[in-house]
């Protein structure tokens, strides 16, 4: 009887030990472990200006505004006021370079919300790039599908022949907005085609050719460096759009820009 009390007891012991081994080694993983805070700072630090330009202007009441707000951030501007090309050369836009609210535009030929700001969107703001208001500036950002990249070549090379907003009613008016295109140099061809591009053999040179390629991929980086990473994406006057909005919501971004850009 002695015997097994002595055996309980170191039983009882040992399991005291292990529970205590236990508690301890929690109490050190504890103290040790890293800052729940720490990687929200490593991430706010490393964001790009205008990652924290778009924090900076989301709010709840903003979510709920009828138009895109301004960025008051100064790098945040910076940036924006940097891709401002106004350049009377620029085959790629459309609208007087000294209209008062510049649309810089992101967009892939294969981006399903590319299409539907293309179809819904663009043709409304026609009026107000004839009246002076607006400048529209396209910027490719072509990653979605393997031939975005292919796409993004075609519409420079229309754009040398003086047919770049043909092309791209020609493209997207084609497109399902449900869906991700893909697109080959005979179908690319065809829309140059029905876009009136008048010299065919060029076209499609100007689209292989290797510096047309490093244009578009030289785009992509640009706006990779800025923190852009998605299509739609614009920039209008001080303010941005990030993703697809309806035609009111652009339409009162570019009208409320107008009007803080007169003052």
């Amino acid at each position: 009887m002695e015997s097994r009390g002595l055996g309980k007891q170191r039983i009882i012991a040992i399991l005291l030990l292990a529970c205590a081994v236990v508690l301890v080694a929690g109490a050190v993983w504890w103290t040790s472990r890293p800052s729940t805070s720490q990687p929200q700072a490593m991430a706010s630090a490393s964001a790009t200006p205008m990652q924290q330009a778009q924090e900076s202007t989301a709010s709840p009441q903003q979510a709920q505004a009828s138009y895109a707000p301004t960025v008051t951030d100064q790098k945040g501007l910076d940036i924006i006021h940097s891709q401002q090309r106004r350049d009377a050369n620029d085959a790629r836009a459309k609208g007087s370079i000294d209209a008062p609210v510049v649309m810089v535009l992101y967009s892939d030929f294969s981006c399903p919300y590319c299409t539907r700001f293309a179809q819904q969107v663009e043709p409304q703001l026609q009026d107000l790039v004839d009246n002076g208001t607006l400048r529209i500036e396209w910027r490719d950002l072509a990653q979605i599908a393997q031939s975005s990249p292919l796409a993004a070549q075609a519409g420079i090379a229309a754009a040398n022949q003086g047919r770049f907003w043909e092309f791209v009613s020609a493209a997207y008016g084609e497109a399902d907005p449900s869906g991700h295109p893909e697109y080959t140099m005979d179908s690319l061809t065809a829309l140059a085609q029905k876009a009136g591009v008048p010299d065919i053999s060029r076209f499609q040179a100007d689209t292989n050719d290797p510096e047309t390629a490093a244009a578009v991929k030289q785009a992509q980086n640009d706006a990779y460096k800025i923190g852009i990473q998605g299509t739609p994406f614009m920039f209008i006057g001080d303010s941005f759009i990030s993703g697809f909005r309806d035609t009111d919501y652009v339409r009162a971004t570019i009208q409320n820009q107008a009007e803080h850009l007169k003052k």
